[in-house]
């Protein structure tokens, strides 16, 4: 089964006609774009070479295509070359400054570097451009970024934001569950694990963490069902892992 792409990858083979070319004419504007769809399709398969070799030729058509740098800047990401990230996510921002995909995806990479008071100013750049088609993400990733700060109260708003925007957005019913858990406000936690888990059944870390909280409220039979139902769905992970261990313990 194919991993759940992360959040900065969200939205972005919607990006390829995103940016203005300065330099380009008509056919190397037409060719550009179509290398950076072939482009941002590797990426979504995980073929990170394949991507990095088409948004390179985007490139070699269309130097003034910002989306093409955003594109190379989430392969890195991805691959964890968080400097060549971050200046690919630079030189977009140099061609197109008000761009709120890479505004959001910059915050990502922080998020990743633990850099999180610099996460959310890149997050609330990117929520304030009135052209940012899905703010929710961003909303999120600063929920994010909140939560791990230890500042419970904005982590909930914002991810109270992104739920106002999208009420089945899995990530952020997660996230906002992970807030009310860290608070040990258990039932609140369950509630929001199983909004997560309405909308992707098939989360492991929504149904593993579910099973945790219920156990801390008391429901043991109810959190071993919950854990086995991961285990006997997925067979294998990091998650079902965890849940073996718990349940040997639940026995």
């Amino acid at each position: 089964m194919k991993k759940i792409l992360s959040s900065a990858l969200v939205g972005a083979v919607g990006l390829v006609a995103v940016g203005c070319s300065t330099f380009a004419g008509t056919r190397e504007i037409q060719l550009a774009r179509t290398q950076l769809q072939s482009s941002a399709d590797f990426l979504a398969q995980r073929e990170y070479s394949k991507a990095v070799e088409y948004a390179q030729a985007a490139l070699n058509a269309d130097p003034s295509l910002a989306a093409a740098h955003n594109l190379l800047a989430l392969v890195y990401l991805e691959t964890k070359r968080y400097e060549k990230s971050e200046t690919e996510f630079r030189k977009a921002l140099e061609l197109q400054p008000k761009y709120p995909e890479v505004l959001n995806n910059m915050g990502v990479l922080y998020n990743r570097l633990d850099k999180f008071q610099d996460a959310i100013g890149y997050f609330q750049k990117a929520i304030a451009d009135e052209n940012y088609l899905t703010p929710e993400n961003a909303f999120t990733n600063m929920g994010y970024a909140y939560y791990r700060l230890g500042q419970n109260k904005q982590a909930l708003d914002a991810h109270q934001k992104a739920l106002d925007i999208a009420p089945l957005f899995c990530l952020a019913s997660k996230n906002m569950a992970d807030v009310y858990a860290k608070q040990r406000q258990y039932p609140k936690a369950s509630e929001y694990y199983e909004k997560a888990l309405s909308t992707c059944p098939l989360y492991q870390e929504s149904h593993y963490k579910l099973g945790l909280v219920l156990m801390k409220m008391g429901q043991r039979k109810v959190a071993r069902a919950e854990l086995e139902k991961l285990v006997q769905r997925h067979k294998s992970g990091h998650y079902v892992e965890r849940s073996n261990e718990v349940l040997k313990w639940l026995k």
